[in-house]
């Protein structure tokens, strides 16, 4: 089963963008991807995370997300992403899968950032 829920670590964090891609706001939460980091992609210019162990991504968890929204995210992030599934730790403590954009091939240009900002 998919999980109707997105990770996102970067421009998809701003629910005006996002209501601009998908047409109406999706409720959201903060959240914490672990055993990542993230960098910046000078190759696509875009942040990308990779596993690394004992790390963590701070983003948010946009929850109800359909099969039309995940389509227009898709068209969003283009051919440098693909999705993922992956377990994300909630603000409650809780846990849950959700679905992530991590990049389709690690770039050479991969420098380390921090956790805010850019796009996924």
């Amino acid at each position: 089963m998919t999980p109707p829920r997105l990770f996102v670590y970067g421009t998809l964090q701003d629910e005006t963008l996002v209501e601009r891609l998908i047409e109406h706001r999706l409720p959201w939460r903060p959240a914490v991807l672990p055993d990542h980091e993230r960098l910046e992609d000078a190759t696509i210019g875009y942040p990308v995370i990779h596993p690394l162990p004992g790390a963590c991504v701070r983003g948010r968890v946009l929850d109800g997300v359909d099969a039309a929204a995940l389509a227009a995210f898709d068209a969003y992030e283009g051919d440098e992403y693909r999705r993922d599934v992956v377990r994300v730790r909630t603000e409650d403590g809780g846990e849950v899968d959700a679905y992530v954009y991590v990049p389709v091939q690690a770039g050479a240009g991969a420098s380390r950032t921090g956790d805010t900002g850019g796009r996924g």
